[in-house]
Parts: structure tokens; C-alpha cells; sequence
């Protein structure tokens, strides 16, 4: 697990809290506390590691899954993963065929350096954040660019790639990678004004590409299951580029007050979604967690 040394640097760096327990990682992600590293890895915590992790990290609670292979197969907790690539011949649907196609023709798609991102990529990051209906605060370009280049000394675990079009930045992901193990597909931002030239299918395609075949990468992760926000990004991975919805056990361990107030409010669920809907993501990793 030589990832975890090489995070910890990058955490200090970007002066991020985290805590390193029995050899596995962890951070504070907005609410939550969850582990830094492969999703196909098992994690465990007890009791008093959690209250730990929330002690000194903050947030409201802290959630785990037990990795692939585990008694996972009644949970409604997956993870979206593709572990072979598939070439623009081999697909399935001859409409998204068109699509690759068009995608990689129209646009050009390399892995590029921190500051590429940060000198090209506010216009498209800003527009993609607002196309989507989010309308917290967005940063200045000056924040932005800062943001993007503390990445910098840490391009080997931490990449990003682009597509352009006419030489205009259109679309970029960043992804995470763990070691010959996983590449964690974090984040990806597409210019609303020039999806005709399908930027997303020609970075997937390509990245798909190069961590599995050209890497030998076991596998490329997209994410959990959402619960607050809609899938499409999901149901499109798994519709054009083999991604599987892979089970796994979910684990969530509650700080105090909130375990026992869910529990009292559980049967008023439906209508403190309606009047305050984050609640939903609550109910539902209530829901979801194994007992």
C-alpha cells in the first residue's frame, strides 16, 4: 500500500487533515469521514475507531465498505467499476459506436499538467458547476487556479486530463491512483456549450484505454451509488463502457446524537425529505448501512 505515503504527503502539503489507522487512511469529505484508497479493499473499524476518527476529524459520521468478494449481495451499496476495455468496434450499441466515433474525431484528448487545468479550465469547471444546478459560491480564478496547482508536486498519483476543441479546453477529469490497483475517476467537468462534440465519450474512451490496457490497471472506479443527486453520469458508464455495478457492504457508524435522532425520526421520513431534502442522503445511508 505505498499510496498511503505517498497521500499523506500530498494531505500535509495542502495542509488537509487525516488520520492513518492500522496502516489504512482516512479524511473528512464535506459531512463524513471515509478511507482514501481502492474501493476492491477491505476496510475495518471498531467502535472506538470511529469515535476516534470523529473526534479528530470532525463531521457527523464515518462510513466503510468491506471491499469486493464480501456478503455483499442483498445491499443496495455498489461501486460502478470497469475492469476491461472495450475498442469502439466491440460496442454493443452502434448509436453509441456514432458517439465514440464523433468524440474522438472532433476532439483531441491528452493527460496534461496541473497547470493546464489551472491556467484553461475555470471557463468549463464554472459552466459544468452551474449547468447542474449548483448554486453554492464559486471560487474566483485566482482561487481556482491555487486550488488546482497544489496538485502539482503530486502528478503521479494525482491526474487530469483534457479534451480540446480548435485548441479550446471543453472538458477535463482528475483521477486518483492507487498504486497498479485502482484509478479512481473523481471528478470530471464538461463545458455545457460544446457537448455536440462529445468531450465525455472521447476522455472515457481514452483513459478507459490507456489505465487498462496500456497500465494494466485491475480496474478504473467511478464512484459509489449516488444518493443526493441524479445518475446519469452512472447509467452512461454503464451503457457505453462496460462499467458494472459491483456490490459492496456498507458500513456507517453515526456520531451519537444523530444515530439517535434518525432513529426517532425515521418514521417521519417522508415528510422531512420533502421539507428539508439533504435529509434524504441521511435516511438512506440509514437505510443502507449494514446492521
Amino acid at each position: 500500500m505505498g499510496y498511503v505515503d505517498r497521500f499523506a504527503d500530498m494531505l500535509r502539503a495542502k495542509n488537509q487533515r487525516f488520520e492513518i489507522v492500522a496502516g489504512q487512511l482516512f479524511v473528512r469529505k464535506a459531512r463524513w469521514i471515509s478511507p482514501l484508497g481502492p474501493v476492491g479493499q477491505t476496510f475495518a473499524l471498531d467502535r472506538d475507531q470511529c469515535r476516534g476518527l470523529l473526534r479528530k476529524l470532525g463531521g457527523g459520521w464515518v462510513q466503510w465498505t468491506d471491499g469486493f468478494g464480501g456478503p455483499a449481495e442483498t445491499n443496495d451499496w455498489y461501486a460502478l467499476v470497469c475492469r476491461k476495455f472495450v475498442p469502439v468496434d466491440e460496442v454493443v450499441s452502434a448509436n453509441a459506436r456514432k458517439n465514440i466515433r464523433r468524440g474522438l474525431r472532433r476532439c483531441e484528448v491528452r493527460q496534461v499538467e496541473a497547470r493546464e487545468i489551472a491556467q484553461n479550465g475555470y471557463e468549463t469547471y464554472c459552466a459544468a458547476v452551474r449547468a447542474y444546478g449548483d448554486r453554492t459560491p464559486l471560487p474566483t480564478p485566482d482561487e481556482f487556479a491555487q486550488r488546482v496547482l497544489s496538485d502539482e508536486p503530486f502528478g503521479d498519483v494525482r491526474h487530469r486530463w483534457a479534451a480540446y476543441r480548435e485548441g479550446k479546453l471543453i472538458g477535463f477529469n482528475q483521477n486518483l491512483v492507487y498504486d497498479d490497483v485502482e484509478v479512481d475517476y473523481t471528478m470530471g467537468k464538461y463545458h455545457p456549450d460544446y457537448l455536440e462534440f462529445y468531450p465525455a465519450y472521447a476522455l472515457f474512451q481514452t483513459m478507459n484505454e490507456y489505465y487498462l490496457v496500456q497500465r494494466k490497471m485491475q480496474y478504473v472506479n467511478a464512484g459509489f451509488r449516488s444518493i443526493s443527486h441524479d445518475t446519469e453520469i452512472q447509467d452512461f458508464l454503464v451503457r457505453l463502457f462496460h462499467f458494472e455495478k459491483i456490490r459492496v457492504g456498507l458500513h456507517v457508524h453515526f456520531r451519537r446524537p444523530l444515530r439517535g435522532l434518525l432513529g426517532l425520526l425515521r418514521p417521519f421520513r417522508p415528510l422531512l425529505q420533502a421539507a428539508w431534502p439533504p435529509s434524504k442522503a441521511l435516511f438512506e445511508l440509514d437505510r443502507l448501512r449494514d446492521k
